[in-house]
């Protein structure tokens, strides 16, 4: 086991260590952005803290105790809130001065669960200078998501699995000069990027409203958003937030664990 900053020299550090652990087994390092909206929209990393607009019918729109599961099974992490749209006016703005750079690997993932009546309306939308949103369509009472990349618009792609109230999680996955969109873990399209749509995906910060927006610029989506997370690298699905470590993995954490308690009770007590 590679050697760890933390000290064990007393309880405290014990159990700093099983956190330690257990959070950089699961979590990969290149997330550059995560909006948990647990009562807030705060970015975990910074980079892009939410800002709530014309959220003004609490009743039907606003924060949210309805979520896809009480803790997100990559990371363990509580889970105890989503943020409700109701198709109005309203959506969550991440526009400001930093830059995003997602380059030519990156993984955009969430959960949602849509709401009918079905408004086309993108679930998540970046510019300027780089074009990127996902879009949700119904089309003969079908589900299908449609990719922008780079100003070009891609094909429909239907959505079988996905249904209206019901939550499920949702990575966009790009690469060089293909993407891939999973639904639940499980792949549902593979495809070449449209042509000049290839990236690098570069989007300079602008404190312009509706830059960087998700629930569309327009506020037209409908239904709940919740764990909204970015990572420049093409992630697995071994890797997304839906995923469950392998039960190998906690066993050589809590292995690890185990081998220095025993470490510090001979120092303590031997």
């Amino acid at each position: 086991m590679a050697e760890t900053a933390f000290p064990v020299n007393d309880i405290r550090h014990l159990v700093a260590l099983v956190f330690w652990l257990l959070f950089s087994a699961t979590t990969p390092a290149d997330v550059i952005s995560y909006l948990r909206f647990e009562g807030d929209a705060t970015d975990e990393t910074g980079l892009m803290n939410g800002e709530m607009i014309d959220f003004t019918n609490p009743e039907v729109e606003g924060w949210s105790g309805d979520v896809f599961a009480p803790t997100i099974p990559l990371t363990g992490e509580s889970n105890t809130g989503s943020v409700r749209f109701a198709g109005g006016s309203e959506f969550i703005d991440l526009s400001n001065n930093n830059d995003l750079s997602l380059g030519t690997n990156f993984t955009v993932e969430f959960f949602l669960k849509p709401d009918n009546p079905v408004i086309v309306s993108s679930i998540f939308g970046f510019a300027p200078q780089s074009g990127l949103y996902l879009s949700l369509w119904s089309v003969d009472e079908s589900l299908n998501l449609r990719g922008e990349f780079q100003g070009q618009i891609d094909t429909l792609i239907p959505v079988p699995t996905m249904e209206t109230g019901t939550w499920c999680h949702v990575a966009l996955v790009v690469q060089p000069s293909e993407y891939s969109i999973y639904l639940d873990g499980g792949l549902t399209y593979n495809g070449p990027l449209p042509s000049g749509g290839e990236g690098p995906y570069f989007f300079p910060g602008t404190d312009i409203t509706g830059d960087r927006t998700i629930g569309g610029e327009s506020g037209t989506w409908r239904g709940w958003i919740d764990e909204v997370r970015i990572s420049d690298t093409a992630l697995t699905p071994d890797q997304f937030l839906i995923a469950v470590p392998e039960p190998g993995t906690l066993f050589l954490c809590f292995s690890g664990l185990a081998a220095l308690f025993l470490s510090w009770l001979k120092r303590r007590f031997g």
